[in-house]
């Protein structure tokens, strides 16, 4: 999980709310949420853990762009270095396998693979051409 995306989810749910209610709900303290926020410091392993674990409980109730972050940036990480046009179709194909590896094991694809999925057919292959 990017420390950088729970940060930006972190900072706007204590913009909408406050830091005593984003800390309450996270399970860490108020001033360790307000550090976090405010000065970007690098928590205790036990506190990213219980950060990462609170930013997915509230994956569920949150806007697309917000829901396929995470997922989006671990395969820019995992593909970034392969040149377009090849990146986008990886990055299908990865997704492609998570949705079977789902199926297959009989349990409902997440939301955030169809969101993605799309998302990244629009922007790497905007003529909707697939294939390779």
């Amino acid at each position: 999980m990017p420390l950088e995306v729970v940060r930006e989810f972190a900072r706007s749910q204590a913009e909408l709310s406050s830091i005593r209610h984003v800390a309450e709900d996270a399970g860490v303290g108020r001033s360790t949420i307000h550090k976090f926020i405010s000065a970007g410091t690098m928590p205790h392993p036990r506190v990213r853990r219980l950060l990462a674990l609170w930013y997915l409980r509230r994956l569920s109730g949150v806007d697309e762009l917000e829901l396929i972050r995470p997922y989006s940036s671990a395969l820019e990480v995992v593909f970034g270095e392969l040149p377009e046009p090849f990146r986008g179709r990886a990055m299908l194909d990865v997704l492609d396998d998570v949705d079977r590896a789902y199926v297959d094991a009989g349990e409902e694809t997440p939301r955030w693979v169809k969101a993605l999925r799309t998302r990244l057919a629009r922007t790497h292959d905007p003529a909707g051409l697939g294939g390779r």
